[in-house]
C-alpha cells in the first residue's frame, strides 16, 4: 500500500500540473470558440505548450489507473481530493489567480460532496445494461443542460463585463464528461457478462461512439472553459460535477439500487445535495484580476 499512496501523490502533482500548464498555453492562444470547432482543435493541436500540459495531465491519469488497483478507493479518494488544494497553489504561483475566501469554501463543499458520495458506495447487484431509449434520453438531457449552463456562461460574462463564470462553464464540461463516463459504465458491462464476446458486443453497441462524441465535445467545451475561467474554479468543479454525476446517473440508468445501508443513503443524498448547494453557494462572476488576462477572456465570452 505504501507504493500505492506514493504513487497517488504523484499522480496527483502530475494531473493537476498539467491543467496549470494548459492553462498558461491557453493564455498565449487567441480566443477560442466553440462555433468554430475546425479552428479550436487546429490551435490546440498545433500548440506545444498546450501539448506538453496535455500530455503530463495524461501521465497523471494513467498513474492513478494504477493506484487504483493497489489502494482500496477509501484511501485512493483523499489523495485525489487533497489535489483540488494543489490545483489552488499551483494556480496561485504560477498563473497569479487568486482564491477568495468564499471560494475557497465553495471548493471545501465540492471536496466534502465527492467524497460523501464515496462513502455511500457499498458491495451491490451491478447493473450490467441499460436500455437504448432511456440512455439516448438521459444523454440528450445532459447536454442540453450542459449547452445551456456554457452559454448561460458566455453572456453572462459579456452583459456584466466582467470575467465569465468559472462555476457554469466547470459544471456544463463535467456533465458532458459525466455523460461520456456512463458510456464507459456500458462497455464494463459486456466484459463482466461475457469477456469472449466483449470486443464484438462493445462494437455494436453505442457506447463506444457516444463516449468519443461526448468525450471530444467535453474536452473542447473544457479547454474554452479552461481559457475563459480561472483553473483553480473550472477544473475542480468540473470533475466533481462529472464524478457525482455519474455515481448518480449511472445508479438510475443501469438500474442499480440504492444503498440499503440507511446511513449509506444519507451520505449519498447529502452528497447529491452538496454538490447542487455549490451552484447557490459559489460567486456567479469572477473578480476583475489583471487587464492582460481579463480583456482576452472578455473577447472570447463575445465569441461564445
Amino acid at each position: 500500500m505504501f507504493y500505492g499512496i506514493v504513487l497517488g501523490l504523484v499522480a496527483t502533482v502530475l494531473y493537476n500540473a498539467g491543467f496549470v500548464l494548459e492553462k498558461r498555453a491557453l493564455r498565449d492562444l487567441p480566443p477560442l470558440s466553440m462555433r468554430r470547432v475546425g479552428r479550436l482543435v487546429r490551435l490546440l493541436a498545433t500548440s506545444k505548450a498546450w501539448l506538453t500540459g496535455f500530455t503530463v495531465m495524461g501521465m497523471g491519469m494513467a498513474c492513478q489507473v494504477v493506484v487504483m488497483s493497489l489502494v482500496p478507493l477509501s484511501v485512493a479518494q483523499p489523495i485525489q481530493l487533497g489535489g483540488l488544494a494543489l490545483l489552488v497553489v499551483f494556480s496561485a504561483v504560477f498563473l497569479g489567480e487568486r482564491t477568495t475566501q468564499r471560494e475557497w469554501a465553495g471548493l471545501g463543499v465540492l471536496a466534502l460532496s465527492l467524497l460523501l458520495v464515496c462513502l455511500s458506495m457499498e458491495p451491490t447487484r451491478l447493473g450490467l445494461h441499460a436500455g437504448t431509449g432511456v440512455m439516448l434520453s438521459v444523454i440528450g438531457g445532459t447536454v442540453f443542460l450542459g449547452l445551456a449552463a456554457f452559454v448561460t456562461a458566455a453572456r453572462s460574462g459579456a452583459r456584466s463585463g466582467r470575467p465569465s463564470p468559472g462555476l457554469l462553464y466547470g459544471a456544463a464540461s463535467g456533465l458532458l464528461y459525466g455523460a461520456a463516463g456512463l458510456q464507459t459504465k456500458g462497455v464494463s458491462g459486456f466484459l463482466a457478462e461475457d469477456a469472449h464476446h466483449f470486443v464484438g458486443r462493445t462494437l455494436t453497441s453505442p457506447y463506444p461512439y457516444l463516449y468519443l462524441l461526448l468525450s471530444g465535445a467535453g474536452l473542447l467545451l473544457f479547454q474554452t472553459a479552461l481559457q475563459r475561467g480561472r483553473a483553480s474554479i473550472v477544473v475542480p468543479v468540473s470533475s466533481v460535477v462529472g464524478s457525482v454525476y455519474t455515481v448518480l446517473a449511472g445508479t438510475a440508468v443501469f438500474g442499480e439500487p440504492l444503498p440499503e445501508d440507511p446511513v449509506r443513503l444519507v451520505l449519498r443524498s447529502a452528497g447529491f445535495g452538496a454538490a447542487i448547494l455549490v451552484v447557490a453557494f459559489m460567486p456567479h462572476h469572477e473578480e476583475p484580476q489583471e487587464p492582460a488576462v481579463s480583456t482576452p477572456a472578455l473577447v472570447a465570452d463575445r465569441a461564445i
